[in-house]
């Protein structure tokens, strides 16, 4: 594998970790509520198709060669997510801070 395509793929394999632990979050807020069958059964699908999402994606970009690296990066990713969300939360009150106070 060529470095551009192994680059490629470190940097899918991190937007897909911060992909993953976003879509997550959003999965466990809407399943919390459900009963404990259901709520088993919707996350065995959702890591089926998280699962097979990755797997695809690789396939389209490297012919489905999965290394450990690149799952390194996907949990990199995974593990970063909270804290891009968090500091883009506080980007976007203080911009709405400063506008709300500048533009009266």
């Amino acid at each position: 594998m060529d470095y551009k395509l192994q680059l490629l793929s470190f940097f899918v394999s991190f937007l897909f970790g911060i992909f993953f632990s976003f879509t997550s979050r959003f999965h466990y807020n809407l399943v919390f509520k459900l009963k404990k069958i259901l709520r088993y059964f919707l996350t065995f699908l959702y890591i089926l198709d998280i699962s097979l999402f990755y797997i695809l994606i690789m396939y389209y970009i490297n012919h489905g060669n999965v290394h450990l690296y690149f799952v390194f990066l996907t949990f990199l990713g995974y593990y970063v997510e909270p804290y891009l969300t968090s500091s883009v939360k506080k980007s976007v009150k203080f911009k709405s801070y400063i506008a709300k106070h500048f533009h009266k």
